[in-house]
């Protein structure tokens, strides 16, 4: 039976698995496979950390960080879409039984993270070779996965998501739970990952597994990210500044300063090469599984394959004409989405010179590792929390400074940075942060949560956000209503999925899409 146990969860690390199972909560493998007798050494739990990794590669989550993070924002217009899609890219509907709005893989990773959590200690018993800093490392991985998960299903969900530490490894098990307060999901992330920043390696002594696994300073980044949420200024800069004091030297590097890439190979590196030296945490994905590949080559496209989504006319003119970034973010002359799908971009003085240029993409057998973080976020979320809570001259100035790392980097040498005299107050500052940010991380999942952030500070949506957001991202006939839509604050989150709301009586949906659970 062990033998079983290591063939199906290593398989399930190398290979993608899909089941057919109604249940919210299902844990593959399932109980006949997994069971106490199972975690009995260390191996035991390296295999289902890895399976936790694993399924954050589902292609159902993947395309999820796109859907939740671009899908509604003025990054994004129509391709070819598939029907799902459509129906919020062309009409702004979230209807309850779209199927992109089901949250079951992201419980298939945090019922695995409950059961690596409340298993593992024990193992310790059985195996005499695993010791309490083994342990440490795996509960690091464990609540920062599990974390990052709740901290996605939040941000997208609202305040519906049931927040469920108890492992199951049955499908039988009855997971029927209400949902728990947004803020109180919060604080018991933030005690967490709290823990595991104190249990997380800083090093693994090699690229690829200190960007591909959880690290100190990954989990200083996700707490950075949660505080800015939570609208915790001072603690997230003091996060922010953890990362920027200690970055991971590698032997040989010693003396080399960890700050941006150059322009001229930043794109290659960041975003084919993968695991650059510019990286916080990133999944690493697998080029020998099919979905892995596909994943986001059937959203952005390629050479052969039409694209469901379209860099939006506003995102396509908000470069300037030597910012590197508008040239290889975006294949110009189809107006396609390049990140992430591109090997090289053209390395250009300016926009006319790229529009000539060759874009080559990637390999069919080639997948793109999808990055969570990255120095820019840093420096970036920084600026944020400094341009919110900022009371001082030297507090914007310093706001503008960041913001200057990532413009500078984008810009051929020489270019004019920034002016700082121009970002002076609160509002000012908070303006250019959010347009750096959206210049950056274009098509990286982290624009509408950016609007989200913004609208939850101003307690809710403004006409201004509204506006924009609108003329923005549509040309031509608005679909149906989508400014009233926009103006409600439970429109700015997602439907629970009918299939979820039909095998758990507990849970209440999210306030705006009510009438639609009462016409099914």
């Amino acid at each position: 039976m062990k033998k079983i146990f290591y063939t199906i969860v290593s398989a399930c690390c190398l290979i993608g698995v899909s089941t057919s199972c109604n249940d919210w909560l299902t844990l593959y493998p399932e109980d006949k496979i997994i069971g106490d007798e199972y975690w009995s050494s260390a191996e035991d739990v390296e295999m289902m950390v890895a399976s936790s990794y694993r399924f954050l590669l589902e292609n159902s989550v993947l395309q999820q960080f796109v859907y939740f993070g671009e899908l509604r924002s003025d990054n994004i217009s129509s391709g070819s879409p598939n029907g799902n899609e459509r129906a919020v890219l062309d009409n702004g509907n979230l209807l309850n039984t779209n199927p992109i709005c089901n949250w079951e893989t992201w419980y298939k990773v945090i019922n695995i993270c409950n059961n690596i959590i409340e298993n593992a200690p024990g193992v310790q018993n059985s195996d005499k070779n695993y010791t309490i800093s083994d342990l440490q490392h795996h509960l690091s991985e464990a609540y920062f996965i599990r974390s990052l998960c709740y901290f996605y299903l939040i941000r997208a969900y609202g305040d519906v998501v049931p927040y469920v530490t108890t492992a199951s490894s049955s499908d039988s098990t009855n997971y029927n739970v209400p949902a728990t307060p947004e803020k109180e999901i919060i604080g018991n992330l933030i005690d967490l990952m709290k823990t595991a920043k104190e249990y997380a390696t800083p090093s693994y002594g090699y690229q690829s597994k200190n960007c591909g696994h959880v690290t100190k300073n990954a989990c200083r980044a996700l707490l950075a990210d949660i505080y800015l949420w939570n609208e915790q200024y001072a603690e997230c800069i003091a996060e922010c500044d953890e990362v920027l004091n200690n970055p991971i030297i590698l032997p040989g590097d010693e003396t080399a300063e960890w700050q941006l890439l150059p322009r001229a190979t930043f794109f290659q590196s960041v975003f084919y090469s993968k695991n650059s030296r510019e990286s916080i945490f990133e999944l690493n994905l697998n080029d020998e599984n099919n979905s892995n590949r596909t994943a986001f080559t059937s959203l952005y496209g390629n050479e052969t394959t039409n694209p469901h989504l379209k860099p939006t006319t506003n995102i396509q003119g908000l470069y300037d004409d030597t910012d590197i970034r508008g040239m290889q973010y975006i294949n110009g002359r189809v107006s396609q989405i390049f990140k992430y799908v591109g090997q090289i971009a053209p390395v250009a003085e300016t926009k006319n010179e790229a529009a000539s240029a060759t874009y080559t993409y990637r390999s069919s057998g080639s997948a793109n590792n999808w990055i969570i973080y990255r120095l820019s976020d840093i420096y970036l979320m920084k600026a944020e929390a400094l341009a919110i809570s900022g009371q001082s001259a030297d507090d914007f100035d310093n706001a503008v400074t960041l913001c200057n790392k990532t413009y500078i980097r984008a810009h051929a040498e020489g270019a004019d940075s920034l002016d700082h005299s121009a970002y002076t107050d609160n509002k000012s500052v908070e303006e250019l942060v959010l347009l750096e940010r959206r210049r950056e991380f274009a098509f990286e999942g982290k624009r509408w949560f950016d609007l989200l952030r913004k609208v939850r500070r101003e307690g809710g949506p403004s006409e201004a956000v509204i506006n924009s957001l609108v003329n923005n991202k549509y040309s031509g006939t608005l679909p149906d209503g989508i400014i009233g839509k926009l103006s409600s604050m439970g429109y700015w989150y997602w439907p629970i999925y009918k299939g979820q709301m039909d095998v758990n009586p507990y849970l209440q949906q999210n306030e705006y899409y009510q009438k639609q659970d009462s016409q099914n």
